[in-house]
């Protein structure tokens, strides 16, 4: 548990999905406990006025114009225009003087994989061979110089959709199919491994807990929802400093790093900007949200 010697008076917003989880809950109460006045919503419920007087926010009819921090967990589900919006409404928060947990262009950077693994790459550090393409022959072309690859969706998460292949011509029917329903292809070298990675939590420039991600005998895929398990690891002085680096790299507050161990050495697989962290706070036994929550506190007051 973390030592709670302050409370502050701040205004704080959280905005979620669909779903309020079990993150989102302790996320809720740590805001509570430790900055007071907390506002709960989805941004789908925002509204925004600009003008030469000045901006104003509200939720509903509540006007949130005086928001210190803001919590974003989810853009939601929407059409084109929607999602538009709903970022542009997170971003002119922020040009207000609203700190935005994680910040909306880093956020948004690490939701696209292809865009998160170019910037790594190009300052050196380590990540899978990955081709991105719309056409289903070039990635059927790709897929033959790997001797197992893996389809990603460019923008999914918890390891849902995707998709390992032994086989280039089994993968070519996929692809194929997911072209027609106007899907990018994002795949990668399958690296072997150990049949886990390494999950690191960054908050600020320090890993506050790591945990390997045990896959299970049936399964290839490491992510906690896909029924791996949580073990406490000790990173090496070298992981860390890969870990923080990467999350900085993004400009992230916080982030979850996926590292895997190779036979080549450690690679980075993806970066998590809006991350879960119940695996990882049953396995350590720190509390998550809490750090998180007195970090962003310490943002605002520097």
């Amino acid at each position: 548990m973390v030592k709670v010697d302050f409370v502050v008076s701040l205004q704080a917003l959280m905005v979620v999905g669909r779903s309020f989880d079990a993150n989102n809950r302790q996320l809720y109460a740590a805001c509570k406990k430790l900055i007071g006045k907390i506002f709960l919503t989805r941004v789908m419920n925002m509204s925004a006025c600009v003008s030469n007087h000045g901006s104003r926010f509200w939720i509903g009819h509540r006007e949130i114009s005086d928001i210190d921090v803001a919590f974003l967990r989810s853009f939601d589900a929407g059409s084109y225009e929607q999602i538009i919006k709903r970022i542009a409404i997170m971003r002119h928060l922020e040009e207000t003087g609203t700190l935005v947990v994680n910040p909306i262009d880093s956020l948004l950077k690490v939701r696209d994989k292809y865009s998160a693994a170019t910037t790594l790459a190009n300052i050196g550090l380590p990540v899978p061979e990955t081709f991105v393409t719309e056409n289903a022959h070039w990635a059927y072309r790709k897929t033959q110089n790997f001797k197992q690859t893996v389809y990603k969706p460019i923008t999914g998460s918890l390891g849902f959709g995707a998709m390992k292949f032994d086989n280039s011509d089994l993968a070519f029917n996929a692809y194929k199919m997911l072209e027609e329903l106007g899907m990018p292809l994002y795949i990668q070298e399958y690296l072997e491994n150990p049949q886990r990675d390494i999950r690191a939590f960054v908050i600020g420039e320090k890993v506050v807990a790591s945990i390997y991600r045990l896959a299970s005998k049936e399964n290839w895929k490491t992510n906690i929802a896909q029924g791996s398990k949580p073990k406490p690891v000790r990173l090496t002085k070298e992981l860390e400093e890969m870990a923080v680096k990467a999350s900085k790299t993004l400009n992230l507050v916080y982030a979850g790093v996926d590292i895997l161990e190779t036979k080549d050495g450690p690679v980075l697989l993806e970066v998590n900007g809006s991350p879960s962290w119940q695996g990882l706070q049953k396995a350590s036994g720190i509390n998550i949200a809490e750090h998180l929550v007195r970090h962003a506190v310490s943002l605002v007051n520097c």
